[in-house]
């Protein structure tokens, strides 16, 4: 009994060296879902602090990693769920405002899209086609590919390097 570690001891050490292991691919992952650097660090501690409490040691390599994109997952879709989407302002609202005044929520919503169109503006045709349908339509995925005469799969693929660049050109603008 001595020689043998305490359940404690042992899930801790595991922890250590699981965060050490896989903090760099689990971050990359959430921040390419939430594109914030500060939500990304948080929901990646939210990972490992699950981890901490609710991980087995005797699991092997390959099945710790899937259940802990599968913790970073749930934590996204979390995130996503309680509102912290940014507002989608239509073309039509963008083209045609309100002829009112505006409070200053509205005027930063305004700057966002305007940001926005930019951003599009300076994508490839197909990057910005896919992100027209999908994000600014509210199309399906299949409705995508459908209109655009693509796969499914070549939707997802064009949506996730669409978003990728606008996030690079966005960053080069900062």
């Amino acid at each position: 009994m001595g020689a043998e570690r305490p359940i404690q001891e042992r899930v801790s050490l595991d922890g250590e060296a699981l965060y050490r292991s896989h903090v760099r691919p689990v971050y990359g992952f959430i921040y390419s879902k939430v594109g914030n650097r500060e939500t990304a660090e948080d929901l990646t501690s939210d990972v490992f602090l699950r981890a901490l409490t609710n991980i087995d040691p005797e699991r092997d390599e390959q099945s710790i990693a899937a259940w802990l994109y599968r913790v970073a997952r749930n934590l996204v879709n979390d995130y996503w769920r309680a509102g912290h989407a940014a507002q989608v302002i239509t073309l039509d609202e963008m083209r045609h405002p309100r002829a009112n005044p505006r409070p200053p929520d509205i005027a930063r919503q305004d700057l966002a899209a305007r940001r926005a169109t930019n951003l599009l503006n300076r994508l490839p045709e197909n990057y910005r086609a896919v992100l027209q349908c999908r994000l600014i339509e509210g199309s399906s995925v299949a409705e995508t590919a459908e209109r655009l005469g693509i796969s499914q799969a070549n939707v997802k693929v064009l949506q996730h390097r669409a978003l990728k660049r606008a996030a690079q050109l966005r960053d080069s603008d900062e």
